[in-house]
């Protein structure tokens, strides 16, 4: 088990990784850009990392396990009258809102995920397995709902990832759609 002051090192990369990230293609960050921005040294960076694309993974699965927590948005959520739409705004906002906090590490780990690693491939899934969590946790336990919430997660997935504008309509209005489709997508009919 680390020490206090080995956690708060490794986090410490792992947020200046971050950074990087959302600022630099993932392939052009070097060892030296992290220490350089942590203001450590590249032999303390090995001493958690084998390489940059190891401190990515780690990353990542951190991020999924921030996925894991998702499954709160459901909680006391409806689908039934009136409340179901504070419930899909609840859900959908929520899982929008993980998605552009998170936007620099998911791409990555797509990238990497769609270039066939199998490391990244399982991390991603987990993510989506979070993602779906309060989908389905509202749908239903059949096997169409399950299925349906896995559905939802990917479109939610993808659209709070993309540029609404290159797609001529506004962030407002494909908001509005997913909710639209999700409330359809969820509902008991």
């Amino acid at each position: 088990m680390a020490g206090r002051r080995a956690r708060e090192t490794r986090e410490r990369i792992l947020e200046s990784l971050g950074k990087l990230l959302a600022t630099m293609p993932y392939r052009d960050v070097r060892v030296t850009d992290v220490v350089r921005e942590v203001g450590t040294s590249p032999a303390t960076f090995y001493q958690y990392f084998a390489d940059v694309e190891t401190a990515v993974l780690a990353l990542a699965t951190d991020v999924a396990k921030d996925a894991a927590g998702l499954k709160s948005l459901a909680e006391g959520a409806s689908m039934t009258g009136r409340a179901a739409s504070a419930s899909v705004d609840k859900i959908v906002d929520g899982i929008s809102g993980f998605w552009k906090d998170n936007e620099a590490v998911l791409r990555v780990l797509e990238t990497a995920a769609s270039e066939g690693d199998a490391r990244f491939k399982k991390v991603r899934a987990t993510v989506l397995t979070g993602v779906a969590a309060p989908l389905a946790a509202v749908a239903g336990g059949t096997k169409d709902a399950k299925a349906n919430a896995a559905a939802l997660a990917s479109l939610v997935a993808a659209t709070a990832g993309s540029r609404a504008a290159d797609a001529g309509a506004t962030a407002a209005e494909v908001r509005g759609a997913v909710g639209r489709i999700v409330a359809l997508g969820l509902s008991k009919k």
